[in-house]
C-alpha cells in the first residue's frame, strides 16, 4: 500500500507541475476560461493569460503541498518523528501558500470588476481551483 501511496503522490506532483508550466506558457487556457468562437477563429477572453499565470503560481504551491504531504506520510510510515515534524510544518506553510495564491488568483481576477466576477467564460477558473482543493483534501486523507 505504501508503494501505491508514493506512486499516486508522485503522479499528482508531476501532473501539477505540468499544469503549472502549461498555464504559465499560455497553453491549456481552456482550464480557466471558455474559448469564444468568432468568424476569425477561436479566442480566449481578455485577461486569460494573466489569470493563467496566477493559477500557475497556485499550482506551484499545490505541488509544494503535495510534496510535503507525501514526505509527511512517508516519514510517519518509516517512524522518523523528527522528519515527520519537519514535513508537517512545511506542509502547513505550503497549504497557507496555496490558500494565499488561490485568494490572489480569485481577487486579482475580480479586481477589474470590483468584485469576484466569473462571467464572460471565466466560470472554469473557480472550478479549476476548487478541483485542486478537493484533490489536496483527498490526498491529505490518503497520506495521514
Amino acid at each position: 500500500m505504501e508503494i501505491v501511496r508514493l506512486a499516486l503522490g508522485t503522479l499528482l506532483l508531476a501532473a501539477s507541475a505540468v499544469v503549472a508550466v502549461q498555464l504559465w506558457n499560455g497553453r491549456w487556457q481552456f482550464l480557466i476560461a471558455r474559448p469564444m468562437q468568432t468568424k476569425k477563429g477561436v479566442f480566449f477572453p481578455e485577461g486569460t493569460r494573466k489569470a493563467g499565470q496566477r493559477v500557475s503560481w497556485a499550482m506551484v504551491a499545490f505541488a509544494a503541498a503535495m510534496a510535503t504531504q507525501v514526505s509527511f506520510g512517508m516519514a510517519e510510515m518509516s517512524g522518523d518523528a523528527t522528519l515527520a515534524q519537519i514535513a508537517f510544518v512545511l506542509n502547513l506553510v505550503a497549504l497557507a501558500a496555496w490558500c494565499a495564491f488561490v485568494l490572489w488568483a480569485v481577487l486579482a481576477h475580480g479586481k477589474s470588476h470590483g468584485r469576484p466576477y466569473f462571467g464572460d467564460g471565466f466560470v472554469r477558473l473557480p472550478v479549476t481551483l476548487l478541483v485542486g482543493c478537493v484533490v489536496l483534501t483527498a490526498s491529505s486523507y490518503l497520506f495521514s
